[in-house]
């Protein structure tokens, strides 16, 4: 377990109190990771920031609406490498939707496997459903749903019913390898290979077959 002091990161003398909580998160993130995310508490947090918990709730209401924020901020790294793909659509629909979903797949990974004891926080935020993961859940099945209509506008895909419902299908199809509880009970081995064929198979419904 990491000291408590080596970790801190007390704010300087002189810095605007806009970005407070920014900080607030910063150290809980460093908490969860240092000493794990149900052990942290409200008071670990203030300590770290050098302040009182009544300041802190000046801030954040409670522990909860620090752990979406926090939730919330990894799951934006997730999305942003989605919509990055997405964007790319009208260059190429095909090559675009299989990148985003083999990015989602490893960002996913990354959060997951990556973050440490913070992990222990997306595990929770997906089994509870919290808020940032239902407005993520948004996000990806918009992302897809721009990737589609791009390549309906080309001619290269069809979609047997509408836009929105066939990108439904796909994420919820994409789960399979995009799904934190389901990569943390059976490994990520293979995972890139893995959302790339399964990405593959959905693309081979969605292409129009030239003659």
């Amino acid at each position: 377990m990491k000291n408590k002091d080596a970790i801190s990161g007390k704010r300087r003398a002189g810095r605007p109190s806009i970005d407070r909580r920014d900080e607030i998160l910063d150290a809980a993130e460093r908490l969860y990771d240092a000493i794990g995310f149900d052990k942290t508490t409200i008071g670990d947090v203030a300590r770290e920031l050098g302040m009182s918990p009544a300041n802190l709730y000046r801030f954040f209401s409670n522990r909860q609406a620090i752990d979406e924020a926090v939730a919330a901020r990894q799951l934006r790294l997730i999305e942003d490498a989605a919509w990055a793909e997405a964007r790319c659509a009208h260059l190429d629909p095909e090559a675009a939707f299989r990148q985003l979903c083999i990015a989602v797949s490893l960002k996913t990974r990354d959060l997951l496997m990556h973050s440490g004891r913070a992990s222990e926080l997306c595990l929770a935020a997906t089994r509870g459903k919290w808020p940032p993961v239902r407005a993520f859940m948004g996000t990806l099945h918009g992302a897809v749903r721009h990737v589609l209509a791009d390549g309906v506008a080309q001619g290269r895909f069809r979609v047997g019913r509408s836009s929105d419902e066939t990108a439904a299908t796909i994420v919820n199809a994409m789960i399979a390898v995009w799904h934190p509880i389901i990569l943390d009970a059976n490994g990520v081995e293979d995972l890139e290979a893995n959302a790339a064929a399964l990405a593959d198979l959905l693309l081979s419904g969605l292409k129009i077959k030239s003659d």
